[in-house]
This record gives C-alpha cells, structure tokens and sequence, in this order.
C-alpha cells in the first residue's frame, strides 16, 4: 500500500512539473523578448539556474545529512541523463539549425575535465571546489561578452511584469514539482533496497532531470530549439558548479572510486559527442537523419545505462 502511494505522489508530482515548464517557457521567452535577449541566452542562464535548482537543492540537503554519495551521484547522473535522454529525444524532434556561440562549450567542457581530475585521488579538496566556482565565473564572463544586452523595449511595461509573475509562478511550480517526484521517487527507491550511490545515480538523477525535460519538450512544441541547446550546456555546467563545491566545502568522506571508474567515463563520452553534434547543428548543413540517428544512439545508450544500473543486465 504504501509502494502505491508512494508512486501515486510521484505521478503528482510530474504533473505539477510539466505545468510548471510550459508556463516558465512561455513566458521566459516574453521576458526575453522585452529585454532584447536571445532564446539562447534564457536558456543558458534563467531556465538552466530554475531547472538546475533541485540538483542544488539535493547537494546541499544529502551533505547536511552525511550523504555525499547521493549528491554526487546526483550531479554526474543528471547530467549524464540532461545529454543522454534530453538531448537524445530533442536530437528526434529537430527540424532545423540552431546557431550556438560556441564559445559557451568551453565551460561546459573544462567543467567535465575538471571532474575527472578531482575524482582521480577518490577526494573533493578545497582549492578544487574553488576551480569549479572560477569555471562558474568564466561561464558568466563568456555570456556577457557573447550575448549583450539591448537597452530597447519591445512589449508593454504590463506585459513584461505579468509575465515576469508567471513565469515565477512556473519557476515555482518546475521546483515544486521536482522536490515532490524525488522525494517519492526516493522512498520508492529505498522500499526496494536499493544502494544511496545508484539511487543518485538513477532515480534522483531522473527526478532531478525532469524540470530539464519538461523544459525542453515545451521548448520543442514551440520551435526554440537555440533554448534547447543553451538548457543542456547550461544546466550541465550550473550541476557541477554548484552541487561538486558544496561536497568540497562541507563534506569529508572519501568518494566511490566506482563513480570514476564507470559513470564519469560515460559522462565524458557524451559530453564530447554532446560537443560535437553542436558544432555541427551551428556550423554544418543541417540533416534531419544524422540527428534522428544521433537521438536514437543516445537515448538508447542511456536506457542500457540505467538497465546495467538496476541490475536488469
């Protein structure tokens, strides 16, 4: 009985979240419209800070209570989850080039060789936690200077103040709707025994994804797919920033070598195909096969990675 409950709660949580995405896009595209700023910027930075918040907010309350593996485990299999499963199913609905400042991907990628190199000695030190926050800072700095802001206003001051609202409103609910799936999914989890490192891995990493989906699918429906892209660089990138210093700083166990030996090798060999197939989508002729097959590879990929977790195969 209380299994059932458990995944009833989860379903209302998900739906809450899916309601929450589609206000937050509608109107962070407004928003942006009135401040002159790109779908890619919005995605980079509001939507990937909003839907990167459960990620944070997990870190932050797994090491309060001794829980580093959760919160690890969380950051590297969201991410592995925001490139395999997200990109991969936005990689099936792509119909068109999406120009990228490329310059956004450094970040992205010294974020990932950053975590290789602190996961190597099994410890997260302080002057480590430090480089992940100055990663954080050039990530800021390579915004700003790639994607300026116009002083001029396109939409009315009400507009621009309602959907200021709504859009928090969705923030809200984006938020609330993952805290709600990921604590069910959780004790869900738990019922059935299974370890604190593959629940981060697995079932929180999902919850904790969801927001980056729902996200993205509404995003989809609309035809912003440069708010695609900038949501997976930019959520990847606020993950790591944000959840690894926090081990850093507060936590003191020695971490799973098993995180560096399996799961942070997949990270790396998506977050390079990630790379790859946005400089294609920005500097190539677009082709709708290559993507499909390119979604169908991903999504594939992390269906057998969450498979080989559970222990199906």
């Amino acid at each position: 009985m209380e299994l059932i409950l458990n995944i009833l709660l989860l379903l209302v949580g998900i739906t809450i979240l899916v309601w929450g995405a589609n206000k937050f896009v509608d109107n962070a595209s407004v928003i942006a419209k009135h401040l002159g700023v790109g779908d890619l910027v919005i995605g980079l930075t509001l939507i990937a800070a909003g839907t990167s918040a459960p990620e944070v907010f997990v870190g932050i309350s797994a090491v309060l209570n001794g829980n580093e593996d959760i919160a690890l485990g969380t950051a590297i299999g969201s991410n592995i989850s925001n490139i395999a499963l997200i990109f991969g199913v936005s990689c099936l609905y792509l119909n068109a080039a999406s120009k990228t400042h490329l310059w956004n991907l450094m970040p992205f990628g010294l974020t990932v060789l950053l975590l290789g190199l602190t996961l190597a000695d099994g410890t997260i030190s302080y002057s480590e936690s430090m480089g992940f926050v100055g990663l954080f800072m050039l990530f800021m700095y390579i915004l700003m200077k790639t994607d300026g802001v116009p002083d001029e206003e396109d939409s009315e001051a009400s507009e621009f103040t309602k959907s200021l609202f709504l859009s928090m409103v969705g923030l809200v609910g984006l938020i609330a709707g993952a805290n709600i799936s990921i604590v069910y999914a959780e004790s869900t989890a738990l019922l059935l025994g299974i370890s604190e490192l593959i629940i981060g891995l697995t079932i929180i990493a999902l919850g904790t994804s969801l927001p980056e989906l729902a996200a993205t699918v509404a995003a989809l429906k609309k035809g912003k797919h440069q708010m695609v892209v900038g949501n997976i660089i930019g959520s990847n990138v606020l993950n790591l920033v944000f959840v690894i210093p926090i081990i850093g700083f507060f936590g003191s166990v020695q971490l799973s070598p098993v995180v560096m030996e399996r799961d942070f090798n997949i990270l790396a060999i998506l977050s390079l195909a990630f790379i790859l197939l946005a400089v294609a989508l920005t500097k190539l002729k677009f082709s709708k096969s290559l993507y499909v097959a390119a979604g169908i590879i991903l999504v594939s990929s992390y269906t057998l990675y969450i498979a080989t977790l559970s222990g199906i195969v």
